[in-house]
C-alpha cells in the first residue's frame, strides 16, 4: 500500500435534478484526512472537480469515465483515471471509483475509492427545486503499486 485515506465527500448539482435530463453543473469536493503511508510522509489530500453534464434523478446512477486531481499534503499531486460505478442498497447508495494513477505522485498505482452517501429521497426529484446535494459522505481510498 502507498496510502490509505479516510474523509467525506460532497457534490453538488444546479440546477437541481428532477426527472427530466438536462444540463447540470456538477461540484465534486473531497477532503481526505487521516492519511497513512508507510513510505511517505503524506498526512492528509484534497480534491476538487467540476463539469457540465447531462442528468436527471434517473441517469445519475450511470457509470462514468473521469480524472480527477488529488492535492496531496506534502504538496505532491497525482491524477486519478477512473471509472465510477454506483449501487443503491438498503438506503445507502455507494459510489466505488477505481482506477490508475497516471501522472504525478504514485504514477502507475492503482486506486480505489468508495464513497457512501444516504440514498436520496426521490420526492426531491418531483419538487421543482429537485435533489440539489449529495452528502457528505464518509469515503476511503487506497493507492496501491503492483
Amino acid at each position: 500500500m502507498d496510502v490509505s485515506c479516510t474523509g467525506t465527500e460532497t457534490a453538488t448539482y444546479q440546477p437541481g435534478l428532477t426527472l427530466r435530463a438536462k444540463n447540470v453543473h456538477t461540484a465534486v469536493s473531497g477532503l481526505l484526512s487521516p492519511c497513512t503511508s508507510p513510505t511517505t510522509d503524506i498526512t492528509s489530500g484534497s480534491y476538487g472537480q467540476t463539469f457540465q453534464a447531462t442528468l436527471s434523478c434517473d441517469t445519475l446512477a450511470a457509470g462514468l469515465d473521469a480524472t480527477r486531481v488529488i492535492h496531496w499534503s506534502d504538496g505532491s499531486t497525482s491524477a486519478f483515471a477512473y471509472h465510477r460505478a454506483i449501487t443503491n442498497a438498503a438506503g445507502q447508495t455507494t459510489v466505488t471509483f477505481a482506477g490508475t494513477i497516471t501522472a504525478g505522485r504514485f504514477r502507475g498505482a492503482t486506486a480505489v475509492e468508495q464513497a457512501i452517501f444516504v440514498t436520496p429521497n426521490v420526492t426531491q426529484c418531483l419538487t421543482s427545486g429537485g435533489l440539489t446535494a449529495l452528502g457528505p459522505g464518509p469515503v476511503v481510498l487506497t493507492v496501491n503499486h503492483l
